[in-house]
């Protein structure tokens, strides 16, 4: 009796409890009545605060107060041919007149180059547009790319894109409130009037980039009217 007794004793004693039930994946995100509001890393409170950052996620921003606004380029050219300063030029006009299409806008300038901070960061950038008393900031910048295709016999080609992108910055608030991105290219060939192929491809990019501006004008100018409805 006792021989037999033992064992079983023992195969008692090496039974393992069952591992507790995993949480429910609401505990980790939070559920629907409990959702969580705090950054889960501790050092984010460092830059922006879980009171900021609910402020600032939770603002609405109206554009009826919000009437002059400089527009900056963050790229620059150097222009060697007086026919591209030319285009550069029917460029910037077409394009400020675009944007001043929409009626919301009182004045639409750009950005005078000694405002223009040398640490292009978000809270400079607002500093200058203050000094220049605007309400809206539009940033853009520019890419070009060029496919050139030299001919032995006839007509050297050259395919120029440009890629445009944009963030419209509210100045008081220092949160961008639209952004756009876009791109047009064009494809030219080399005409009796170009010095040479370098000014072939140099046209081809201004209008390219000529045309990738009114596209990004478009997309402002849509935004900014349907905001005000």
């Amino acid at each position: 009796m006792v021989l037999a007794f033992l064992p079983a004793v023992g195969c008692e004693a090496k039974r393992v409890a069952p591992p507790p039930p995993a949480p429910p994946p609401d505990s980790i995100v939070g559920s629907e009545t409990d959702r969580l509001q705090d950054s889960l890393f501790k050092g984010d409170q460092a830059v922006l605060s879980n009171q900021d950052i609910d402020r600032i996620l939770t603002a609405r921003i109206t554009l009826a107060d919000r009437r002059r606004r400089p527009v900056l380029w963050l790229n620059s050219r150097n222009v060697w041919s007086q026919d591209i300063a030319g285009l550069e030029s029917r460029n910037s006009e077409r394009f400020l007149q675009a944007l001043a299409s929409a009626p919301q806008f009182t004045q639409v300038r750009f950005m005078p180059s000694l405002l223009i901070p040398e640490r292009r960061t978000v809270p400079y950038l607002r500093e200058a547009a203050a000094r220049f008393q605007a309400d809206l900031l539009l940033i853009y910048s520019t890419g070009v790319r060029t496919f050139q295709r030299d001919r032995l016999i006839g007509t050297d080609e050259v395919r120029a894109e440009c890629m445009v992108e944009s963030v419209l910055l509210d100045v008081r608030t220092g949160i961008a409130i639209h952004s756009a991105q876009g791109a047009e290219g064009i494809s030219a060939k080399r005409t009796p009037g170009d010095l040479n192929f370098s000014e072939t491809v140099a046209k081809a990019e201004t209008e390219a980039m000529g045309k990738a501006l009114l596209k990004l004008a478009d997309a402002v100018v849509s935004f900014v009217r349907t905001a005000e409805k």
